[in-house]
């Protein structure tokens, strides 16, 4: 599973995969530094809880010697994991062995409650030292808890509890991420949809838009401002359509009258070049209207004979080859009688003879021009002339892009409206050219469901 950098998805996703090793850490320390705060609140209470108990239990004899009155303490201290020992100044006074003598004696003593820790071979002491007054006199009492003992049970819970708890959290929180990866998948899963959607989106169908059922709340307002842009968007190309196709349709008239009129002029220089300009513009309006056209009707859900139009075109285009000393030609394969290609047969008319049209005007006398259709409906209109730079294959279809701004009969459009009938027709175009190699394109439509 894996996921591109700097999406929202994989931002979520690494945010709570960082809070959960946090909390994995933080909780169990956080937790054992409270039970061993706990821990040492239990060991000083104990110890002061004892200390008590010797306190009350401590009595001179008559000879001055220092004892623990049986009844109250019942040797108590004398063994175990407690030892004390009565200090004045330096002296032991009393202790509960020679071990807790050598061992406490030399502790701190102040004139508040001390408590520390001890470490012996023995093992590890918490210590209490706290001045005591017996029968008038002052006195240290140093008590001392042998927390290693195995009986111990606050220091063992204590000293194991953070690896314990570690060894759970690890697979828990493997666990976690795991489960978070999955809900954050499932949850972005619409998202993730509408992703897939946007990317596969055809740019040729204008009345696409984004669904918006079953979306999060978060993003559907973002999804129907997109939608309502696009609907915007569609709105003004398809009045700039039918703007250029209105307009390019009311300059008919007025440049089939204005070419006549040329025509009953005195014969000159000024009215030969006068109507050569008046059937340029001639010709780019009826290529604007062709585009317009093929831009309002959309994808093609007819079927036409792809060859019987290249039959058509050449026919129709082979004077003007001759005139300008070019041999022109259709290849088809043996036996071929028709080669049905979904498509309108208006359009591929036109894309045909702009491809021919293309290829007469922009190619020496004796260049030879093929139309070739193979087999699989495949058309390649090739020529042997001049050929076109690498650097210029990126202009070829662009609108009103002329090689030669200054002169030519070419309006720029005839490559621009050939490959937008191929796109309009679910077809595409592919050019193949270098300098002085000649030019070759190649048409691939799709097949209607007959046999050729």
């Amino acid at each position: 599973m894996r996921w591109p950098r700097r999406t929202l998805l994989s931002k979520i996703f690494l945010l709570q995969a960082a809070v959960l090793c946090v909390v994995a850490v933080v909780v169990p320390v956080a937790i054992d530094a409270m039970l061993r705060a706990r821990v040492s609140y239990f060991e000083t209470k104990v110890l002061s809880d004892r200390g008590t108990l010797i306190v009350e239990a401590l009595a001179f004899d008559p000879d001055g010697r220092l004892r623990l009155k049986p009844v109250r303490y019942d040797r108590e201290g004398e063994g175990g994991e407690f030892g004390f020992a009565v200090l004045d100044g330096g002296e032991v006074l009393l202790a509960s062995s020679d071990f807790a003598a050598g061992l406490l004696r030399g502790f701190a003593r102040a004139e508040a409650p001390v408590f520390g820790s001890l470490e012996d071979t023995t093992g590890s002491f918490d210590v209490l030292s706290r001045p005591i007054e017996v029968e008038g006199r002052r006195l240290w009492l140093v008590l001392g808890w042998n927390t290693s003992e195995q009986d111990v049970i606050f220091d063992d819970v204590a000293q194991g509890f953070l690896w314990h708890a570690l060894a759970l959290t690890v697979p828990l929180l493997a666990l976690l991420l795991a489960l978070d990866a999955w809900m954050v998948r499932r949850f972005f899963r619409p998202v993730r949809a509408l992703k897939r959607q946007i990317e596969a989106r055809d740019p040729a169908k204008e009345d696409w838009r984004l669904p918006d059922s079953d979306l999060p709340a978060e993003i559907l307002p973002l999804v129907r401002a997109y939608n309502e842009a696009l609907g915007t968007v569609e709105r003004s190309y398809r009045l700039q359509k039918e703007f250029t196709a209105d307009a390019a349709h009311e300059l008919r008239t007025p440049m089939a009258v204005l070419d006549a009129r040329l025509q009953t002029l005195p014969p000159s220089e000024t009215r030969d070049a006068l109507l050569a300009d008046v059937r340029l513009m001639t010709r780019i309006v009826a290529q604007l209207l062709d585009m317009a056209r093929v831009d309002q009707d959309g994808e093609a859900q007819e079927e036409a004979d792809l060859l019987a139009t290249c039959h058509s075109v050449v026919e129709a285009l082979a004077l003007e080859a001759i005139r300008n000393g070019q041999s022109l030609g259709l290849d088809a394969p043996d036996g071929m009688i028709a080669c049905r290609v979904r498509a309108r047969e208006q359009d591929l008319w036109h894309m045909v003879r702009n491809l021919v049209e293309n290829a007469i005007r922009h190619t020496p006398a004796g260049t030879t021009i093929d139309v070739k259709l193979a087999a699989d409906g495949t058309l390649t209109v090739e020529d042997d002339g001049p050929g076109i730079p690498k650097d210029l294959h990126a202009h070829i279809f662009r609108r009103f892009w002329r090689r030669k701004r200054s002169g030519g009969s070419g309006a720029g459009l005839g490559m621009a409206i050939v490959q937008r009938v191929a796109q309009a027709n679910g077809g595409s175009i592919t050019l193949e050219s270098d300098e002085g190699m000649g030019t070759r394109f190649i048409i691939r439509l799709p097949r209607a469901n007959e046999g050729v």
